[in-house]
């Protein structure tokens, strides 16, 4: 099991750079980079990537499956015994989520100031309409509308939903935010106070959802098709009651041996693949896009395909991997090497958070350069296999990896690859009314040595279906 950093961008897989197409060459003014085609030499890496075969691996995420999305439930009919009208006094702040807790919200509104707003059970979070959406399903990036009352402008009586971010706006969102930054609101920060209404009315009553014999989790038959549902899963590890099931150890353990039996359980799939490619220099790193790169991957006996690429929606008559950055790897790679024996990764508890609408255990995690498999091949075809650090959020209750990130630490002087990230956020998706733990969208930064030149992939998955034999395959060249 391998993962290089040369071809592509996928699960903390490969990173290259290559020649652009006529027509869409980057960045303005001539061949990236400058010179000729990079690496020297043609194609990289040398020869056919992945040996014996071409890479496979598609699907996304907005719209789809994976990650949980925010959906919008349509507007329920009025009930005039339990609908009234409520007038509320309030004052307003936009800006973009930085980060939801238990009991806080971090909300960006200018480039030095993020203001840190108290969450409260009655704490409504809605959508323009004035439908109500669950808190779990909000994003670091996404645009929000923050109301507070003129008496409190601490506390966070609604939190609207003006839209979803972008993946840019996520990977902006999602950076480490300094604590010098973050104050509390004042006055000056808000609106002017006016006067909303609003309907208060009796929350439905829950669905229920069932387990099917075999463990795998059936979502509830009222929701609604093709939407991944943040809290779904399979059902808890048992004996979690016993306090030794949750030392680090143990965690750790439970981790281990659910990634082991991550192939083991996954049906034969289709899934659509998007990839949004950018292209920065110099610092502050500014993200210029490129293109966007679709394809559709298959997934049958543990084998994985690649077909029907297109750039910008028109086909790909080149290699994908000589277009630009471009990534490729198992499905399960990254999981089963940060977690896996061989690695003998060293664990330290950082704390708890929610993740994906789960509450999830976080843990720092190291892998020393001796035990490494993240593999990075330089243009001329050496290969360097360095140390890294990086977190991963374990899920309390089914002990199933939700998150990975990994960052390379060091690489020798004379190597063309000097930064090398990636982070991977898994999401349940559901075919034929089962719900299943799978990649909803990774995100890879590469950078060369001495050029300031980095690359930087975002990629979702999307719409995971079941493959048959009479699935409509177009092979690609």
């Amino acid at each position: 099991m391998q993962r290089s950093i040369v071809p592509a961008m996928l699960f903390c897989g490969a990173l290259a750079f290559a020649q652009y197409p006529t027509g869409t060459q980057y960045p303005p003014g001539g061949q990236y980079p400058p010179g000729g085609q990079y690496p020297p030499g043609g194609q990289y890496p040398p020869g056919q990537y992945p040996p014996g075969q071409y890479p496979s691996n598609p699907n996304t995420l907005p719209g789809g499956i994976p990650m949980p999305q925010i959906h919008l439930p349509g507007k329920k009919p009025k009930d005039a015994k339990s609908d009234q009208q409520v007038h509320t006094t309030v004052a307003s702040v936009d800006g973009t989520l930085r980060k939801l807790g238990e009991k806080d919200l971090l909300l960006q509104t200018g480039k030095r100031v993020v203001l840190r707003f108290r969450v409260l059970a009655k704490t409504r979070f809605e959508n323009k309409a004035g439908e109500t959406v669950r808190d779990s399903l909000l994003h670091a990036g996404d645009q929000l509308s923050v109301q507070v009352s003129p008496d409190d402008e601490e506390t966070a009586v609604r939190v609207i939903l003006v839209r979803a971010g972008t993946s840019n706006e996520r990977y902006t969102a999602e950076l480490p935010v300094e604590d010098g930054v973050v104050r509390a609101p004042r006055k000056e920060d808000l609106s002017k106070p006016r006067t909303v209404t609003t309907h208060e009315t009796a929350a439905p009553a829950e669905s229920t959802a069932d387990s099917t014999d075999d463990g795998e989790y059936t979502k509830p038959k009222s929701q609604p098709e093709g939407v991944a549902d943040a809290d779904a899963g399979p059902p808890p590890v048992t004996g979690l009651g016993d306090p030794r099931r949750n030392t680090d150890e143990a965690i750790i353990q439970d981790a281990r041996e659910t990634a082991t039996k991550f192939s083991a359980t996954l049906p034969n799939y289709l899934v659509d693949q998007v990839t949004s490619r950018f292209f920065a220099t110099g610092f502050p790193t500014r993200w210029q896009p490129i293109d966007v790169v679709t394809a559709e991957l298959t997934y049958v006996n543990g084998k994985e395909d690649y077909h029907n690429f297109k750039i910008d929606d028109r086909p790909v008559d080149l290699p994908i991997e000589r277009t630009g950055s471009w990534s490729t790897g198992e499905f399960g790679t990254t999981l089963e090497d940060v977690m896996g024996w061989a690695t003998n990764a060293t664990f330290k508890r950082r704390g708890e958070e929610k993740m994906a609408g789960r509450a999830a255990y976080v843990f720092d995690y190291s892998v020393a350069q001796p035990n490494s498999h993240w593999t990075m091949v330089s243009p001329d075809g050496r290969q360097y296999k360095p140390a890294y650090t990086g977190a991963v959020w374990i899920d309390k209750d089914t002990r199933r990896v939700l998150r990975i990130e990994q960052v390379a630490t060091a690489f020798p002087r004379d190597f063309t690859i000097s930064r090398a990230e990636c982070k991977l956020q898994y999401g349940y998706a559901r075919i034929e009314q089962k719900s299943y733990l799978l990649p909803a969208s990774s995100e890879n930064v590469g950078c060369m040595s001495g050029s300031g030149a980095c690359t930087r992939n975002a990629i979702e998955f999307r719409n995971y279906r079941k493959f048959s034999t009479d699935s409509n395959i177009t092979f690609g060249k």
